[in-house]
């Protein structure tokens, strides 16, 4: 019986197993990984989009548009439902962010006119970015990258160009 159990073929086999097994694990788990990274840098996108966006809206007339059917609104919900599904975790800073969006966007159908030295948009826009900066820093902690922190948005045309959004400056 012990010979059976040490025979070449059955521990070449079992070794076979056990590497195919850890094999198509650690495959698993960098799928995984790579799936993260990739919603994690759509949540960095999408909320730079919308920093970008709360930017252009300084000295910009509102044009009797709702703020809600601006494309900022579209990248705050995308930045939400990546957040929701991928990263659980940033539910507290998320939600304080969408709170205050609707603080914004209360400002903003106040405002015909946001000026560039405006204290409560100032005020306002300060903690958005503040929120975005504490969002992006703990995505990236939670990808494993321990790179720059965030600056609030460079607002470069080749950016808003890669968001949809023109620039008129």
């Amino acid at each position: 019986m012990n010979e059976l159990l040490t025979s070449p073929a059955i521990v070449a086999a079992c070794l076979l197993t056990a590497a195919g097994g850890l094999f198509w694990w650690r495959r698993g788990v960098r799928r995984e990984r790579e799936r993260l990274r990739g919603a994690g840098y759509s949540l960095i996108h999408e909320l730079k989009a919308y920093s970008a966006w709360l930017e252009l809206l300084r000295g910009e007339p509102a044009l009797g548009v709702e703020p809600e059917q601006l494309a900022a609104a579209q990248a705050l919900r995308n930045a939400g439902a990546v957040a929701q599904m991928a990263f659980p975790q940033l539910a507290p800073p998320m939600l304080r962010l969408l709170q205050g969006d609707n603080h914004l966007m209360a400002y903003l159908r106040q405002q015909s006119l946001v000026q560039p030295g405006d204290r409560g948009y100032c005020q306002i826009r300060d903690a958005q970015e503040d929120l975005i900066g504490d969002i992006i820093t703990r995505c990236r902690m939670l990808l494993g990258e321990h790179g720059q922190p965030w600056r609030a948005t460079d607002i470069g045309s080749e950016f808003f160009n890669s968001v949809g959004l023109s620039t008129s400056f």
